[in-house]
């Protein structure tokens, strides 16, 4: 048991440390001062991104970087046949479990054994999909390292919330942004397994959870209420990710804005006609001066 354990924290440290390395190997290109060379210069952003989406390796190929195409495809290969093998432990695991006679058993040791094994899946799993984000990514950075694109912006927020400010050098808002995250998500979670609870409950009345000392209509008042406020958060959820794109969008389009100190508007007050030793004197009036400098 101990030498299964220590072969899975090996593994575990490995797809961290590899996952560790995906952001410094895909900006690396960024520090090149030399023009990339493209196959068709009237290929746009946007079909770009769907290429990549669709072909992961295509915006590198397109870029002429063809070792990095061969380094995401090693590395999601790598964590998709991970995954699968992984996932295929899970379900002997699984079918352990279920097959137990808790009487002659423990089945608390088969539970943490599956359990753990699922962990490993979905983290595979996740890097694989870390893997695939990083190539659309990078695809985009290096075919306008050369100058700032709103559509890079925009595409790169739809894809990862936040990598569009970070994008645009503001930076300050990704905090904002994951914290509204986090707290819809916690929010939604936290309603949903108040709602299947309730749900549950009902269904199993008056021997539920409860013991019967809550009405059948005290529960379904509980239910209603658990799924009106998880539905609220979820279109809170949808909300925070559309505004960050949007937000990522128009802080692009401004980026190159000059917004110097010969750039300003200004209104004031004022006193019209105010040149006293005039021939032609009339009484002055209060009113209000606007100067655009430019």
């Amino acid at each position: 048991m101990r030498v299964h354990l220590s072969s899975n924290i090996r593994k575990i440290t490995i797809v961290g440390m590899v996952l560790m390395l995906i952001p410094f190997f895909s900006f690396s290109q960024l520090a090149k001062n030399k023009p990339t060379k493209h196959f068709f210069d009237s290929l746009k952003t946007k079909h770009l991104w769907l290429g990549s989406q669709i072909l992961p390796g295509f915006g590198q190929i397109y870029n002429k970087q063809y070792g990095k195409a061969a380094f995401f495809y090693a590395g999601m290969g790598s964590m998709l046949y991970m995954g699968i093998k992984t996932n295929n432990t899970y379900k002997d695991y699984l079918s352990d479990y279920n097959k137990i006679d808790p009487v002659f058993f423990n089945r608390d040791f088969y539970k943490k054994r599956y359990i753990r094994e699922k962990q490993i899946r979905n983290m595979y799993l996740a890097g694989a999909g870390a893997f695939y984000i990083a190539s659309v990514v990078d695809a985009l950075l290096v075919y306008n390292k050369n100058q700032h694109s709103p559509a890079t912006a925009t595409i790169l927020s739809t894809v990862l919330p936040g990598s569009g400010q970070v994008y645009n050098k503001k930076a300050w808002k990704v905090p904002i942004i994951y914290g509204g995250i986090s707290t819809m998500v916690f929010i939604v979670d936290w309603n949903n397994r108040g709602y299947v609870k309730m749900k549950r409950a009902i269904r199993q009345y008056p021997n539920d959870e409860f013991n019967g000392l809550r009405t059948e209509e005290e529960l379904k008042l509980y239910r209603d209420i658990y799924r009106k406020n998880r539905d609220l958060a979820f279109a809170g959820l949808i909300g925070i990710y559309v505004l960050n794109i949007i937000d990522a969008n128009v802080d692009a389009h401004f980026y190159d804005w000059n917004v110097n100190d010969d750039l300003s508007f200004r209104v004031e007050p004022t006193i019209i006609n105010n040149n006293f030793a005039s021939t032609n004197y009339t009484l002055p009036a209060f009113g209000i001066s606007c100067s655009f400098n430019f």
